[in-house]
């Protein structure tokens, strides 16, 4: 892990820019409307790049540790996703022909344990970067300090469970 191109602070674009450049080989993030139940993401290998599409619908947060998870299958060996048809192809890629975008995909689809392995390792790396970054602080209105002093305190553990 500690091999790995992070930045400080974390930007998902760098670590994407240091992958390619450790890999020699262009990484596209590409920003869709994912219709696929349960589809978030997919890592698509092409003659010329890395394609990585993400669902734009959702938090930023999200669209990051989605990215973290699709490198995650590349920095981990993983073979690239296969795409589920043309109508797939035109759905993730429509600029590019799907003709053209089946030939140059593997056939292989990910197990069980590569998919675990990936979110495993997207999670350490967003746990890592997490405890580099900088809490966040704000100042409490001094009418509200009251309230915000006991939310504090009832979150602290209690004295018997201490113990």
């Amino acid at each position: 892990m500690d091999a790995l191109p992070i930045t400080v602070p974390f930007d998902v674009e760098a670590f994407c820019d240091q992958v390619a450049q450790q890999r020699a080989r262009p990484i596209r993030r590409i920003p869709r409307e994912l219709r696929g139940d349960g589809l978030y993401g997919m890592w698509v290998a092409t003659a010329d790049a890395d394609l990585i599409v993400y669902e734009c619908r959702t938090s930023r947060p999200h669209q990051e540790h989605i990215v973290v998870h699709e490198l995650a299958h590349l920095l981990c060996g993983h073979p690239a996703t296969p795409a589920d048809g043309r109508e797939a192809l035109q759905l993730l890629m429509p600029d590019l022909d799907p003709a053209v975008v089946e030939r140059m995909l593997g056939r292989t689809s990910y197990s069980a344990a590569e998919e675990q392995e990936a979110e495993l390792v997207a999670s350490l790396i967003l746990e890592r970067v997490s405890q580099w970054s900088p809490q966040q602080s704000w100042t409490v209105p001094p009418e509200e300090a009251p309230v915000v002093e006991r939310m504090e305190l009832s979150m602290l553990p209690r004295e018997a469970d201490r113990s």
